[in-house]
């Protein structure tokens, strides 16, 4: 099979119109049918049905689907190797990182960083970790950094960089603050909470399960970070979490941490990449001076 024909299947298969497809890869719809033809050929079995829905792909065509993936991460893999022979040291890292890590981490880091390799480029986005994990196992970023899931895909690698802390949190002035002394006494407040996808917020709902209690009472839940939420928690009784550096900052002014038992606990952050994956040099790099500079640096 042709590589070009596969990642044609591939455009087919996010567009699911031969039209748009077509107009994307820059070519005719005559021929993309011919390419198409051709895979099903060399594949012996249809790899379309065409529903009101446009073109979905048949069981055969999502196996095909599942290992031109594969064939282009590599091939994706390849070219970046070969330009960074071409280019020697300098080269772009594309990292994704969880947002309290950005001035806590990277801003002082790249600092440090450009002093050694000053030709090298950054491009950064800042999600939460179940975001980040999906951009690296679906090629977008070399580099995660965010919190270890408690199981990790075996397709990848990643080096501990310390424990991240968050705290349930609430306004200074918050009416019942006085009495909030066990998780029990939060049954029956609302809250700011994480997406229900994402790892903060299983990792919250299990600190009230794993004591008989129902998760918390849903006032709001976003995939954003809990830090975007300060000012909502600030002038409401709802509770959140926030990790305790931001308390010190313009994102915590006017709340504070619930001191009491099971109201804080930790996470394990890491820097992730795929075990499989090309690294560049200037990745490694950088994810040698990240793991260094978390042993010197307390997050």
């Amino acid at each position: 099979m042709r590589f070009e024909d596969l990642e044609a299947f591939l455009v087919v298969i996010e567009q699911g119109n031969l039209h748009r497809a077509a107009d994307t890869l820059g070519m005719t719809q005559s021929g993309l049918s011919k390419t198409l033809a051709r895979l099903e050929g060399e594949a012996g079995m249809p790899l379309f049905e065409r529903t009101p829905r446009g073109l979905v792909p048949t069981s055969v065509g999502r196996t095909l689907a599942a290992h031109a993936r594969r064939i282009a991460l590599a091939a994706g893999d390849m070219r970046n190797e070969l330009a960074e022979q071409r280019a020697a040291r300098a080269g772009t890292v594309r990292l994704g990182a969880i947002p309290y890590l950005l001035p806590s981490l990277l801003s002082p880091l790249l600092a440090r960083f450009f002093l050694s390799r000053p030709l090298a480029t950054f491009s950064i986005e800042t999600h939460l970790s179940a975001r980040l994990m999906a951009m690296l196992q679906n090629g977008e970023a070399d580099l995660i950094l965010g919190a270890r899931p408690t199981s990790l895909p075996p397709d990848i690698a990643w080096l501990p960089l310390g424990p991240l802390t968050m705290q349930i949190v609430s306004r200074t002035g918050h009416p019942r603050r006085e009495g909030f002394r066990t998780l029990a006494d939060l049954s029956g407040e609302r809250w700011v909470v994480p997406a229900s996808s994402l790892y903060l917020r299983q990792w919250l709902e299990e600190r009230f399960t794993s004591v008989g209690l129902p998760p918390p009472r849903v006032a709001v839940e976003s995939t954003a970070s809990p830090v975007a939420f300060g000012e909502l928690l600030r002038h409401s009784d709802l509770l959140g979490i926030m990790p305790p550096r931001m308390l010190h900052q313009a994102e915590g002014q006017g709340l504070a941490a619930i001191e009491a038992p099971g109201m804080s606990w930790q996470h394990e952050l890491a820097v992730l990449w795929r075990a499989d994956g090309y690294l560049s040099p200037i990745c490694q790099d950088f994810r040698d001076a990240v793991v260094a500079w978390c042993e010197e640096m307390e997050l």
